[in-house]
């Protein structure tokens, strides 16, 4: 069995775990994620030989964190990389996947949820892990979830249905889903966090929609407040900024001739699916140069730039491309891009933004219809 309690604790919460029936751990990391990973806490101090740890997150840690995740390792076991729980519950309808992130937030005194232990995986020569042409492996014990909390079984079930279930329904089909979701947990955090989350994969009207189902703790809450921000940056003038051009290292705006459309395209080097957008890229270049610019903005950091400059020169682009220098966190926050390629029409004069992906048929179609006289 394995319990986990989340206790409030002044300006801090303490996590504690107790993992039973199993070899113990001499060490359990506990790390929760934000939004862009670049903030990952390990927290807390493992009981050596035993199975119950007591990890201490602090408030404003816990607001900002997508999921709690966990690591264990064991003394004298080199052939093990690490060890990863994962856990799962069973509902009346079906049983979800084993997730190894939790993103049960829930703001009460004390959060206890218990666990038993299902079966125990090995993964060798693992890309995605790490151990490619190594000897070592990855343990994942799994676990089911007994007596879950509301806020746990809605988090478990939801992603399950987001990830695994509906993966691939139609975009109506989604909306339905997310309606019903909210409506029967307009307090959930772990439903706020899955609408932000899938914010570009909804209509303007129906991310309002969405957004105006929660009650006003979670509007207000962190990601809420990002949910905001990016409705905010859809309905009113394009937020302009300035970073380095590339190849002349002069500073300029993202938008250089108002009179034309702007395709803001971020990118970078290391980014494969982006390679893969360039021939489409030139393709609506050469079709709507008349009447759109298109601009890269390289989320390369400085010391991979010249990657990024040989790829530029090496596929012969030949509209501008922009650098952040070095803080990527900071645009990938100002314009709320969580994964690339990611990219925006902007509207002559800037006076809106379109999220969109031009993969799409729909969307590829709606540059190729383009005309200044709209």
């Amino acid at each position: 069995m394995s319990c986990v309690s989340l206790v409030a604790h002044g300006q801090e919460r303490v996590l504690k775990v107790t993992l039973e029936g199993l070899i113990p751990y001499d060490t359990l990391k506990c790390s929760t994620v934000s939004e862009y990973f670049d903030k990952i806490y390990y927290l807390g101090k493992c009981q050596t030989s035993t199975n119950s740890w007591l990890f201490h997150i602090p408030d404003t840690v816990f607001e900002e964190s997508r999921y709690i995740r966990f690591f264990a390792n064991r003394k004298n076991t080199p052939e093990i990389k690490y060890i990863r729980p994962s856990f799962r519950i069973i509902t009346e309808r079906d049983t979800t996947s084993f997730w190894s992130e939790l993103s049960f937030f829930e703001k009460t005194d004390t959060l206890s949820v218990y666990a038993q232990f299902v079966r125990q995986d090995t993964i060798r020569n693992s890309i995605y892990y790490g151990t490619y042409g190594t000897d070592q492996i990855v343990i994942t014990p799994k676990f089911d979830l007994k007596n879950p909390s509301l806020e746990l079984q809605r988090a478990i079930v939801n992603t399950n249905n987001h990830y695994a279930k509906y993966k691939g329904a139609p975009s109506n089909q989604f909306y339905d889903i997310f309606c019903r979701m909210i409506s029967q947990a307009p307090s959930s955090h772990s439903s706020m966090l899955l609408l932000y989350g899938e914010r570009n994969t909804f209509s303007l009207e129906q991310l309002l929609s969405l957004r105006n189902m929660f009650v006003e703790e979670q509007k207000q809450s962190h990601y809420g407040r990002k949910l905001d921000e990016y409705i905010k940056l859809l309905m009113d003038k394009f937020p302009d900024t300035e970073l380095t051009n590339c190849l002349t290292k002069q500073k300029e705006t993202i938008v250089v001739n108002e009179n034309k459309y702007t395709l803001l395209v971020f990118s970078a080097s290391w980014c494969a699916p982006c390679h893969k957008l360039i021939p489409l890229l030139k393709e609506l270049y050469e079709k709507k140069k008349e009447v759109m610019d298109i601009v890269y903005v390289t989320l390369d950091e400085p010391d991979r730039l010249s990657e990024w400059n040989q790829l530029v020169k090496k596929q012969e682009i030949s509209w501008r491309t922009l650098t952040v220098d070095g803080k990527i966190n900071e645009i990938r926050d100002r314009y709320k891009v969580f994964s690339i390629p990611y990219s925006y029409l902007i509207y002559p004069g800037k006076k809106k933004a379109d999220r969109l992906e031009i993969r799409k048929d729909e969307d590829k179609l709606k540059i190729e219809n383009l005309n200044l006289a709209e």
